[in-house]
């Protein structure tokens, strides 16, 4: 019980101090710099709710969902702006 509790002790330690190093700046708090959310994405791809769903149900647009909210990372929705113009040159 008690290395148990020790072990979750350590653990949380641990999420502080990488937690400080957020807040000084030494460490990004994500792997990518910008997000966007389902009114952003659906704009900038012209596509509909169910679309977007499919992209994301498919891993096809990566997401994350944060507080009932879902977010995609700025670069992936770019390239796929980028690969749709270059299909139709």
């Amino acid at each position: 019980m008690k290395n148990e509790l020790f072990k979750y002790l350590d653990a949380i330690l641990k999420l502080q101090q990488q937690l400080i190093e957020v807040l000084v700046g030494n460490i990004k708090i994500a792997e990518y710099d910008d997000w966007l959310d389902n009114t952003d994405v659906k704009l900038l791809l012209k596509i509909s709710d169910r679309t977007l769903y499919r992209l994301r149900s498919s891993g096809q647009l990566p997401a994350k969902k944060v507080g009932g909210k879902w977010y995609y990372p700025r670069k992936y929705v770019n390239s796929m702006i980028n690969d749709a113009a270059s299909a139709n040159t």
